[in-house]
């Protein structure tokens, strides 16, 4: 049966994280972004295949009842867009009553649904909101996002100026560049005079590709990323850089190949998991191949 909990995992972002992921085994998102590191799959609209809150709820207590390591945030998540969960808010209020204390909630999005109310009925009840806005021009966020053919970029922006004042968590933007796609400087310069107008905004994440993308996307050099930082003067703008662990989390084989399912890892995060020899085992039974990201080598299960 599919866990919908997985990690936790090492966040470049938010610390020791552990994923709930509402979409389940497939692909479910109103986006098919370049850089996505899942299977390319064509956007829709709504969720097909959905999870009780309950069977989440449940799989959640388990987890958290045999937690042995450090843990920072629970982050909703998915395969996919987790707003487009029908049922976020039952799960979101249900989670109250379960979080260690000390730990935050979290929500990845893609913040294409900020201007619908259910999904800001649900949004409110999380301490730290992160949405995506990786394009201001039409042309590039259809080129870059590959948006479901019913959404508009401006009925995007709309939402998200008119979710942020409800909200009193901490909110936070990525902006994530893929070379020769949005990284133009006039693009960038009109992106960042857009989240100047969000109000409430605690930082914005600048970001470009660093886990093997399903399609032909590249990574910006760090030198052109740091010119791109100009741009968003006055803001609080953060570079997300990748952290090691020097302590090992306890992972059997079996779980870490769990983890590999919802998202690479570099060959330095892997050895916070398995033993270097665990790892070459893995390696000789076919479980583990790896690809390169700029200079960065990742594990992937294929």
């Amino acid at each position: 049966m599919f866990n919908p909990i997985f990690g936790p995992l090492k966040s470049r972002r938010f610390g020791w994280s552990l994923g709930i992921d509402v979409s389940g085994q497939a692909k479910q998102c109103n986006f098919d972004c370049l850089y996505c590191e899942l299977v390319a799959k064509k956007p829709q609209e709504h969720m097909q295949d959905i999870l009780a809150p309950t069977l989440i709820l449940n799989a959640l207590k388990s987890a958290l009842d045999k937690l042995e390591s450090p843990l920072d945030v629970c982050t909703t998540t998915a395969n996919g867009e987790p707003t487009l969960y029908p049922y976020l808010k039952d799960l979101i209020v249900g989670m109250q009553g379960l979080i260690p204390k000390g730990v935050q909630t979290l929500i990845l999005s893609n913040g294409s649904r900020f201007g619908v109310s259910e999904v800001q009925e649900a949004l409110v009840h999380y301490d730290i909101v992160k949405f995506s806005l990786d394009a201001i021009w039409p042309k590039v966020f259809s080129r870059i996002d590959r948006p479901h053919k019913d959404l508009s970029l401006a009925k995007i922006l709309e939402g998200v100026l008119d979710f942020a004042p409800k909200y009193g968590g901490f909110l936070v933007a990525e902006v994530l560049l893929v070379a020769g796609v949005n990284d133009n400087p006039a693009h960038i310069k009109d992106l960042a005079d857009f989240l100047r107008q969000v109000p409430n905004l605690r930082r914005i994440d600048l970001s470009t590709i660093d886990r093997p993308p399903a399609h032909q996307a590249k990574p910006l050099e760090p030198a052109k990323l740091q010119e791109l930082m100009a741009h968003f003067q006055g803001l609080p703008l953060s570079l997300p850089k990748r952290v090691l662990e020097q302590t090992q989390v306890p992972s059997s084989k079996e779980a870490f190949l769990e983890l590999l399912r919802c998202r690479p890892l570099s060959v330095e995060e892997a050895r916070c998991y398995l033993s270097a020899r665990q790892l070459q085992e893995l390696q000789e039974m076919g479980a583990l191949q790896t690809k390169q990201v700029g200079q960065i080598h990742f594990y992937y299960h294929p």
